[in-house]
């Protein structure tokens, strides 16, 4: 039974019948013994994980890369059961990307077997992004959010993503070079560069902050820009926001509104902030208790400009007494958080220990 009719029967119905799979074998193979019927190969309809059974080396330096390209060698984890190699890549196989699988014969020669295959692309809906927060951001802002609705393409951000000035004038380096995704591939932290967000330091003076304070800034994405499924955003994306003056000030919680909710009822609880805080870390930073214990809540909404979270309960609100509790690193876009302004001027001396610290992070109010 030939390879390609042995691929055919193993994704069916295990793998599903979208995927379809292009083996292209090198007259390498054949040199090095390697026929058709000594080896399989499976993939996830995914992108998840990928096998392949064939004879190899104790030490086979198995790779995985983008077709051509083997010094891009994916990142990911590999198991191996005999003569049966599983790699689990960081982040999906991309559709209709073509890669190469290497390693070594058990003869331990240097010449490498090559594998090339292909999922090939499937039609789906085009992915959307949007911004988080919206609106204004402080001109010393640290950071943003992307949110994408589907898994994205990573390690090539700062190729797709480029920001505008108020007269449409591209702003050179205005990125740090980190990348941060979220666990699920949806959410991208985008560093603004701190060398030029941050007073006093070198590039700032040198080259200015990224944001000018009073002014409209443009983030324009490219819409070469795929998902893990292979599916680009299509049309550029032109997300739009203010820069509102610097912020060095500490946010006050005892400035929050809290609009409580009635006991019994499961209606959501809302906190209004004096300013946008960070919108990631609202989704952890705060919790209720009641007669000392941790009320069990719903993920939280925070509201598009980051100036208001909202929860509901699992089960319905208890009467009393209810302390509301925050995270003392939560920040504000800028990185003042509830303990300590982001820029702290070295020359003064350290503030004296607070022995009410604890108390400042908490509110109490009553449910009826």
């Amino acid at each position: 039974m030939s390879l390609l009719n042995r691929l055919h029967e193993a994704r069916e119905p295990v793998f599903g019948t979208r995927l379809r799979v292009m083996i292209l074998l090198l007259m390498q193979g054949a040199a090095m013994g390697l026929t058709p019927e000594t080896s399989t190969f499976k993939v996830a309809d995914d992108g998840t994980w990928l096998q392949i059974t064939a004879p190899m080396a104790a030490e086979p330096g198995f790779q995985v890369a983008p077709q051509g390209r083997p010094e891009a060698a994916l990142f990911g984890t590999v198991s191996r059961e005999g003569s049966t190699m599983t790699f689990h890549p960081a982040v999906p196989l991309l559709e209709g990307q073509a890669y190469e699988l290497r390693w070594k014969s058990p003869e331990g020669r240097e010449m490498r077997l090559v594998r090339h295959f292909k999922r090939q692309a499937m039609s789906a809906a085009a992915p959307t992004v949007r911004m988080s927060p919206q609106g204004t951001l402080p001109a010393n802002a640290l950071k943003f959010y992307l949110h994408f609705s589907t898994p994205m393409e990573q390690g090539i951000f700062l190729d797709r993503l480029r920001l505008l000035g108020e007269a449409g004038k591209e702003v050179i380096g205005p990125f740090r070079e980190t990348e941060l995704w979220s666990p699920d591939g949806r959410r991208l932290t985008v560093w603004f560069h701190p060398g030029r967000q941050k007073t006093g330091v070198n590039l700032n003076e040198e080259e200015g902050p990224v944001l000018q304070a009073g002014q409209k800034h443009t983030l324009a994405i490219a819409g070469s820009w795929r998902s893990t499924g292979g599916v680009a955003l299509g049309e550029d994306v032109r997300l739009d926001f203010q820069a509102g003056a610097v912020d060095h000030t500490m946010p006050k919680m005892d400035r929050w509104q809290i609009t409580a909710p009635k006991a019994g009822s499961q209606e959501p609880l809302q906190l209004d902030f004096e300013e946008a805080l960070d919108p990631a870390m609202l989704l952890s930073a705060l919790k209720l208790l009641s007669a000392g214990r941790e009320l069990p809540l719903e993920t939280p909404e925070i509201s598009a400009e980051g100036r208001r979270w909202s929860v509901r309960p699992r089960r319905p609100w208890p009467a009393g007494d209810v302390e509301l509790h925050a995270n003392p690193d939560l920040e504000d876009l800028a990185g003042n958080s509830l303990l300590k302004p982001f820029e702290v001027d070295a020359s003064q001396p350290p503030s004296a220990p607070d022995d009410e610290v604890g108390q400042r992070f908490q509110r109490r109010f009553t449910l009826r």
